[in-house]
């Protein structure tokens, strides 16, 4: 049975404050469950269905799972069909290894704000390899619920910093570790000579790369448009083009 002060909890998990205030963060559905299950975060508590407790034994753990009814369920859900089964976590904090960075590639996010989009950007992450995504403040929250959904899972896997971008940079750009930036006067990205390690920036939806970072940027790339006539879409989502540019990297290490 579900008890209000739990269920009072998992409601405000919605909102970052909360998520921050008790550490936690709430996933969703029998996918992504799993997905924790296989992971090494520390689960908290989870609230299933009595039906799904029954056919998907529970590794053992010191996390608590109390089986929940429909109703409980619709109150603790933003799903609209409701999921069988919701996890909460603890947030994690992970530590950086300097020299684990500087022989890789990994992304830096600047000012991504649809929680959408981050979480599409470490779903491509996970899938092209990348083990570091860096944030600053102005990005959404990588345990934000639509990014948790959005991601499918890479959350678990892709480890997100939130840290000053400008210092992260001065630290680690050099000869020979650049700092790759996405423009629209970029240079043609499929005609640039590209490296298997480094940073590779991604800008907000709407204002692309704030200038104190973009100084930092040594390396200036753009996905060229092939559209044929006059008239042709105006720039791509953020998580697509991160894919194109991933792509290229990958291709050419």
């Amino acid at each position: 049975m579900l008890s209000k002060h739990v269920a009072k909890i998992v409601q405000n998990l919605e909102k970052k404050k909360f998520r921050e205030k008790y550490n936690l963060f709430k996933i969703e559905g029998e996918k992504l469950v799993k997905e924790l299950l296989l992971s090494d975060f520390k689960i908290r508590s989870v609230l299933a269905y009595k039906e799904w407790t029954e056919t998907n034994p529970l590794p053992e753990g010191t996390y608590d799972i109390t089986e929940v009814d429909e109703k409980e369920m619709g109150s603790i859900s933003n799903f609209q069909s409701l999921p069988e089964v919701i996890a909460l976590a603890e947030i994690p904090q992970y530590a950086v290894e300097p020299a684990e960075i500087r022989d890789s590639l990994s992304l830096v996010l600047n000012g991504i704000q649809d929680p959408g989009n981050l979480g599409t950007i470490l779903r491509v992450a996970d899938w092209f390899g990348i083990s570091h995504v860096f944030c600053d403040e102005d990005c959404a929250s990588f345990h934000n619920p639509k990014c948790v959904q959005a991601s499918m899972g890479a959350v678990f896997r892709v480890r997100v910093h939130y840290t000053d971008l400008p210092e992260l940079l001065r630290e680690y750009r050099s000869e020979d570790f650049h700092c790759y930036g996405t423009f629209l006067n970029g240079d043609n990205i499929y005609k640039t000579p590209l490296s298997s390690r480094g940073f590779i920036i991604m800008g907000n939806e709407g204002k692309g790369i704030r200038p104190e970072i973009e100084e930092w940027t040594d390396r200036r790339l753009t996905i060229p448009s092939f559209a044929r006539g006059s008239y042709s879409t105006e720039s791509l989502n953020v998580g697509v083009a991160t894919g194109i540019i991933l792509s290229e990297f990958k291709r050419n290490s």
